[in-house]
């Protein structure tokens, strides 16, 4: 199957974390002129159709499992097949990337819940990601509902792009936008898409309060490991992870006390790769102790959230 981009959060410098550690820049591909989309970050389940031409059907997966009666994406599975596949047809070797609006950390009015949102198309074919206008045109002409855009038009500054970060449609609440650059898309630079997520939702932290490393008692390299691990495993990182287990099947969606057991076999690692994904300088740092570190800091987010869970 066909996993989704993994998208970096935009650096547009150098990000100086400590003395040792520097996370570069990482939008060398945008330029002033440049077309770009921006469109409100949803957070659900990430959700995908194709169709098979030698079974006539629909195939439907989430962001790591095809999906089928034992593992249904809260819904999804049901909600492809009561589509009419004609359109998908037309297009064998496209695959169609889309959010499944099932209730995560941002809260959204409730007559958003329980759709799809395309946001990108994918050519087997060529192995290139489609223009925006290919899959602005699909949602159009097929009826399918798209990320709701916030701006379609030349690339003039971060601060202009970010400026659309507090636009929400589906909701009071709106945990960034996404970024997608048309032209560097079509010339074959990248990152080519980046996303920008709201101060209160971002899944890195500082330690401003960092502990102090004099007591003879605490072993120096120990405690910074656990500095680095806190400014990634967060409770955003931890809450988004947490929600895409429970996309999977694998955390009931009506968290209780004696579910604790699969959460701590599942989560932590979860919230680790995660982090090897999306954040491997900073969780390098923290060397040997990285593993049980970011189990430790897991399981003391989620004991402080669990009377949240079953509200």
């Amino acid at each position: 199957m066909k996993h989704y981009i993994e998208i970096q959060k935009v650096r547009n410098t150098d990000i100086v974390i400590d003395e040792t550690l520097t996370l570069p820049k990482n939008t060398e591909a945008f330029h002033v002129g440049d077309i770009i989309s921006i469109t409100e970050k949803i957070d659900g389940a990430n959700a995908s159709i194709c169709y098979d031409a030698q079974e006539d059907r629909l195939r439907c997966f989430s962001s790591k499992n095809e999906l089928d009666f034992s593992n249904q994406l809260r819904g999804f599975l049901s909600y492809v097949q009561g589509m009419n596949k004609e359109s998908f047809a037309k297009f064998p070797e496209y695959i169609f990337f889309g959010e499944w609006l099932v209730k995560h950390s941002v809260l959204y009015e409730p007559n958003h819940y329980n759709q799809w949102y395309l946001f990108s198309v994918y050519d087997r074919k060529s192995a290139k990601w489609l223009p925006q206008s290919f899959v602005k045109q699909f949602a159009e002409e097929f009826g399918f509902l798209y990320a709701h855009e916030l701006y379609y038009g030349e690339f003039i500054s971060w601060e202009h792009c970010i400026s659309f970060a507090n636009s929400p449609v589906y909701g009071e609440q709106q945990e960034g936008i996404v970024i997608k650059n048309q032209t560097a898309l079509e010339e074959g630079r990248g990152p080519h898409i980046l996303k920008y997520v709201n101060p209160s939702f971002k899944e890195i932290q500082r330690n401003n309060h960092k502990q102090k490393l004099e007591d003879p008692n605490k072993l120096k390299e120990k405690t910074e490991a656990e500095n680095y691990i806190r400014m990634i495993v967060t409770e955003a990182r931890v809450m988004k992870m947490f929600h895409k287990l429970v996309d999977d099947g694998i955390i009931p969606e009506q968290f209780e006390l004696k579910d604790m057991k699969i959460v701590s076999r599942n989560l932590p690692k979860c919230v680790y790769e995660d982090c090897i994904k999306e954040e491997l300088v900073i969780l390098q740092k923290a060397g040997e102790y990285s593993g049980k570190l970011c189990n430790k800091v897991t399981m003391e987010i989620v004991k402080k959230k669990f009377l949240l869970f079953n509200k």
